[in-house]
């Protein structure tokens, strides 16, 4: 099983500004996590394209194996000083995991990155050094399972200026909150909405900078697979099945007839649930008007029908960022995109079958299913997830 960074960010303008003053990178791929956050001098317009240069130039450099040295004579190059206030057009922090473990930090004139494990507070073996005239924090380290790390511009450190906070929220004070909120249980994405509302509420509403939190927890990956659409050979019906069961993860079958094929292949009873379960408990959520009805399966942690489901999961994943985005409804499209939303590598096995009764289908070429297919794959990598398609 793989390690992954799980994360999220989140930037609050300065007030009065359509533009932020900070630009996020984030390359996640299978085997490596790069997060870069800029923070451009003053704000708006100028300070936006300052930041953006800068975390595009950090970013590939750093990411294609560029030294310290050469990132920021590229910088010095492209970005020099401010001739009036002699600052940097741009602060930078680039944080880099390889396979999950091995991370490397490269700060210029930036927050400290904050690293929490098992709840507390790890102080970084930071080295500083002169690089182009400019001094520089970088640090190398281990991480383990379930560390939380978050990286900050200033405009956190500022919030609460002169009000509850006389010096405002300070670095130790962010520290600690983060620590606290970590006992409650949250992922990367509830840690970034809270401390991002936090931030807001301390400016009163109406942010005095740029202010943007990487909220960034390693885990195990998540896996799930989905089988959707017979074979177009007959004779691979057993393979695609079993494919499927081999899979890690979650298993999934879109499909009417697909899912009479594996039923069929198992030599298992297919039970599906005409009557809701709502109705059957009196319990809650209740799924939504419309929904096709979901069926169970030995084997199986979820059976729906195909098109249908497919078309409705595409359209609730294109409203929701996270899984607490999806309605609290237990029908089957609502499983089925909590399911993708919890998952990190997923598994598509795609039969290739056209179905003979679909006029349309038959007229085009291709079935309706694939174009929704189509779009969710789209919808999945957009999310960093890793998804690999298999055809049958």
């Amino acid at each position: 099983m793989r390690t992954v960074v799980e994360f999220a960010w989140e930037s609050l303008n300065k007030a009065g500004e359509e533009l932020c003053g900070d630009s996020v990178i984030i390359r996640s791929g299978a085997d490596s996590f790069v997060a870069v956050l800029s923070d451009g001098l003053g704000s708006g317009v100028k300070a936006s394209i300052l930041s953006t240069l800068t975390a595009e130039i950090a970013a590939h450099l750093f990411d294609s194996g560029g030294s310290v040295e050469e990132v920021m004579q590229t910088l010095v190059e492209t970005l020099p000083e401010c001739s009036v206030r002699k600052l940097a057009y741009a602060t930078f922090s680039v944080l880099i995991v390889k396979q999950g473990r091995e991370a490397s930090l490269v700060e210029f004139d930036a927050p400290p990155l904050i690293l929490v494990r098992n709840g507390a507070l790890v102080d970084l073996p930071v080295t500083v050094r002169e690089v182009n005239g400019r001094s520089v924090r970088e640090a190398r380290f281990a991480l383990q399972d379930h560390d939380c790390m978050v990286m900050i511009s200033d405009g956190y450190e500022h919030a609460g200026l002169g009000g509850i906070y006389r010096l405002g929220w300070g670095w130790k004070n962010i520290a600690l909150v983060i620590q606290r909120f970590l006992k409650t249980g949250v992922d990367a994405y509830q840690l970034t909405r809270t401390l991002s509302r936090t931030c807001l509420k301390l400016y009163d509403g109406k942010p005095g900078d740029d202010s943007t939190v990487i909220c960034m927890r390693v885990r195990p990956a998540v896996a799930a697979a989905v089988l959707t659409g017979p074979p177009a050979n007959r004779e691979l019906d057993a393979f695609a099945v079993q494919r499927l069961l081999t899979a890690e993860g979650a298993k999934i079958i879109c499909g009417g007839s697909t899912s009479q094929m594996a039923a069929r292949v198992l030599g298992e009873e297919l039970e599906v649930d005409w009557v809701p379960p709502w109705k059957r408990t009196n319990a809650t959520p209740r799924p939504k008007k419309g929904s096709p009805p979901t069926a169970r399966l030995k084997g199986l942690d979820l059976v729906t029908e195909g098109i249908l489901t497919l078309g409705q999961t595409v359209e609730l994943l294109s409203q929701a960022k996270t899984v607490d985005d999806l309605p609290r409804d237990d029908d089957a499209a609502t499983r089925l995109a909590r399911l993708l939303l919890a998952a990190d590598d997923i598994l598509l096995i795609i039969g290739t079958a056209i179905n003979p009764n679909q006029v349309a289908d038959i007229v085009r070429g291709e079935s309706m299913r694939m174009i929704y297919i189509r779009e969710l794959i789209k919808d999945l990598k957009q999310r960093k997830k890793l998804v690999q398609v298999e055809r049958v």
